[in-house]
């Protein structure tokens, strides 16, 4: 799908100097009753319920506190369609956080849902524009405004509205030919009229996890390690690793003082075991011995991200890859 800077005939003037990326002729979500769509406890008259429901909903500020390391932890654009993620042997999962969206970890993909409520043009104009949230100096049509705009990448073809569909990602009544109109001007935004994270796309779970935690001092972006067994799972390959190597050292060098028991192997020992007794130590002080945060996993389903990946069924029905 190709993207063109955006005309005056796309956008639709909402007040004076803000413009929403589609019409009210191509919005997806008809009349809006008396509540949230979807969401039957928040009346649409208290502005303040229906503001932290927003908030809730698509804040990426734990992100945003990252912004100026995002570029070790993705690139700007990269977004694969939905079809391609499953070309590339990914797991689609949902999630109903916008700061876990896109996020990827070895073969699975964490993908949030479009709330239903920014289908409908009069929510945008009620409660998502600049002008609504400036009392409380908020961002929140940047964050709508860049959450759509990754979907404009995710759903490039009718298999990919198929599968968003399966994945109960967008509602099934949606139609191919709506949802181009719709999203066309989502696709045409600059990064100044998206929030900072929405600069960059995928995001790759086990960098953004160090820097997290090397930056903020805090705990992991998300922990995917519930359990002992997995947690250290992660720490014992390159251990092992390092005692082998320092082991064969090791014993190449007590070979060599036997056969020249005054040669230069001497001196080279005098330096290297030293060395290799402070190194073993230092490693098995520094291993990590807190258990991991939150509840453990039980033994038989472990968590999504650890599980071996699996083929995935062929529907016959729309002839398209769907997840399980």
């Amino acid at each position: 799908m190709a993207y063109y800077p955006p005309t005056k005939t796309q956008t639709r003037t909402v007040e004076d100097g803000f413009q929403l990326p589609f019409s009210e002729k191509d919005e997806l979500l008809g009349r809006l009753g008396d509540t949230v769509p979807d969401q039957p406890t928040i009346p649409l008259r208290n502005g303040a319920a229906v503001l932290d429901f927003i908030r809730g909903e698509l804040s990426t500020a734990r992100l945003g506190d990252l912004y100026k390391i995002l570029f070790l932890v993705s690139r700007p654009n990269n977004i694969s369609a939905l079809h391609h993620q499953l070309v590339k042997g990914r797991r689609i999962l949902v999630t109903e956080q916008a700061d876990l969206h896109l996020v990827w970890y070895y073969e699975s993909m964490l993908i949030k849902p479009v709330p239903k409520c920014l289908f409908s043009h009069s929510f945008w104009k009620q409660h998502l524009s600049p002008f609504k949230e400036r009392t409380v100096g908020s961002k929140l049509h940047l964050e709508a405004q860049g959450f759509l705009r990754t979907y404009a990448r995710l759903i490039v073809h009718e298999s990919d509205l198929e599968l968003a569909k399966e994945l109960r990602l967008i509602g099934r009544d949606i139609q191919w030919d709506g949802w181009c109109h719709f999203i066309k001007g989502f696709g045409q935004l600059l990064d100044s009229q998206v929030a900072p994270r929405y600069h960059y796309g995928e995001l790759r779970l086990t960098r953004l996890n160090f820097w997290t935690v090397f930056l903020l001092h805090g705990r992991s972006h998300l922990d995917v390690h519930h359990n002992y067994v997995t947690y250290f799972s992660r720490f014992g390959t390159p251990y092992l690793f390092a005692f082998g190597a320092v082991t064969v050292v090791l014993t190449a060098l007590q070979t060599a003082l036997q056969v020249y028991p005054q040669g230069t192997y001497r001196s080279l020992a005098t330096v290297f075991v030293p060395f290799a007794v402070v190194s073993t130590m230092a490693g098995l002080a520094s291993f990590p011995l807190r258990q991991p945060p939150h509840q453990r996993a039980t033994p038989s389903t472990g968590h999504p991200f650890l599980k071996p990946s699996q083929p995935q069924p062929f529907n016959s029905n729309n002839n398209i890859l769907t997840t399980t």
